[in-house]
């Protein structure tokens, strides 16, 4: 009985292993059958096809077919928006020094009306200068005073010689008319030269007076220049404070200008010369994008072309416009830097005043043509060899398919032209497609 239990258990032991046999088989010939089977090709670009690459059950594989377009390329510029109209606040002119130190600024970016204080300079050394003419005022008032006084005390005592000396022609006179022939010789001739002595004396003390009025007025004249001289001093120093203090001649926002030699906007400390910009109230309406462009890429830009621009604080938002204007000679953007670059100006289709505000950021992209209504493809189906020549993987299957050298054109952003090696409507696999050939 045990013999027969021994037999059935192993009856049922080889039957379970020949059903297994089987259905491996089975398997094996189901999977050389989808091994076999052709993978099919789009008719689109870059469309995924079936396909298995050597090691990978599941790979996808891109197959791309040549096709004709332009090839574009996109220049990006960093620009600033600014007012295209705007009334600019310079640092002032002064007689009295050449600089000046800011002392305090509107705050950036408020609304000013018309005559409000918006800007002032340090004025402590015209101050000082101030005190210097005002104690020069009045040390010339007090010397007009003393001068004046002098003169007439100086008019007094001559006055006073002139009469003396008026009185003692009379005296003289008496004397000389006495008859010779009651005084003795030597008398006699004393008084005679006595009346010419006072007589002198007169003629004497009169042109002395005479003299001193002539020259009085010129004597007062000369203290009441210095006087003068003063006051110009004085008016000019004002005018001078005067400058140092700026009220907005209109309404509007607040900008400050670029400190060049800083290279960065102006702040209140700043010594700023004559002629720079410290501050702008542009016109909101006439809002643009300046941009700078290297000489590198100058060629490629011409006026009229169209680009977009987007701003960094308003991210997702974009703006169409047109380039309106091109700097012909190049120059720096700072004293730090010796790199030259180009100005460009754009010119936004539209203002959008709730959102565009004057010293925003702004990215300029502008596409370049670089060739029009030619065959190209994708760059990342383009190879180079160990000895720099171009080529590519023609074909659908990466077991057949096989590289082809190519001659391309202009190279754009995403793109490149093919000017020979393949022609449009050739299908092809991503370079790193090959190591399946």
């Amino acid at each position: 009985m045990a013999t027969v239990n021994r037999r059935s258990k192993t009856s049922r032991l080889l039957a379970a292993l020949a059903a297994g046999a089987a259905v491996f088989a089975a398997a094996g010939l189901v999977y050389r059958a989808a091994a076999q089977k052709p993978a099919p090709v789009t008719s689109q670009s870059a469309a995924p096809v079936a396909g298995k690459a050597p090691g990978q059950e599941s790979a996808k594989v891109q197959v791309y077919k040549v096709s004709g377009g332009d090839v574009i390329k996109r220049l990006y510029i960093t620009g600033e928006l600014v007012a295209e109209r705007s009334v600019d606040i310079q640092a002032p002119q002064m007689r009295m020094g050449f600089a000046a130190t800011i002392t305090y600024l509107a705050p950036e970016g408020a609304m000013v009306r018309a005559g409000e204080r918006i800007v002032e300079f340090d004025d402590s050394a015209l101050q000082n200068q101030k005190y210097e003419i005002e104690r020069q005022l009045d040390e010339t008032a007090l010397a007009i005073e003393k001068t004046k006084a002098d003169l007439e005390a100086q008019r007094c005592d001559l006055t006073n010689s002139v009469t003396q000396a008026e009185a003692d022609l009379r005296v003289a006179e008496l004397y000389a008319r006495i008859d010779k022939d009651l005084l003795p010789a030597n008398t006699y001739q004393k008084y005679q030269l006595d009346l010419e002595k006072a007589k002198l004396s007169l003629q004497k003390a009169k042109e002395q007076l005479a003299n001193f009025e002539a020259t009085y007025d010129s004597q007062m004249a000369l203290v009441r220049f210095n006087r003068a001289q003063a006051e110009v001093e004085a008016k000019r120093l004002d005018g001078d404070l005067e400058v140092l203090k700026k009220d907005a001649p209109q309404e509007g926002i607040v900008v400050y200008g670029d400190n060049w030699a800083q290279n960065r906007k102006v702040q209140p400390g700043d010594t700023i010369f004559p002629g720079m910009t410290v501050l702008q109230l542009p016109d909101l309406s006439s809002m643009q994008v300046i941009g700078y462009v290297y000489d590198t890429e100058y060629s490629f830009l011409a006026r009229d072309m169209r680009c977009s621009f987007g701003l960094d604080a308003i991210p997702g938002v974009e703006f169409q416009g047109r380039i309106v204007s091109l700097t012909s000679v190049a120059g720096r953007r700072g004293f730090f830097t010796q790199k030259k670059v180009f100005k460009a100006v754009i010119k936004p289709d539209k203002v959008d005043l709730a959102i565009m505000r004057p010293g925003m950021t702004a990215r300029v992209e502008i596409p370049l043509v670089l060739a029009k209504g030619v065959p190209k493809i994708p760059r990342e189906y383009l190879g180079v060899d160990a000895q720099g020549a171009h080529y590519v993987i023609k074909g659908t299957d990466p077991k057949t398919a096989v590289r082809q050298t190519v001659e391309i054109g202009a190279v754009g952003d995403r793109e490149v032209q093919v000017v020979s090696g393949v022609t449009t409507g050739d299908p092809l696999l991503p370079v790193q497609m090959e190591k399946g050939v």
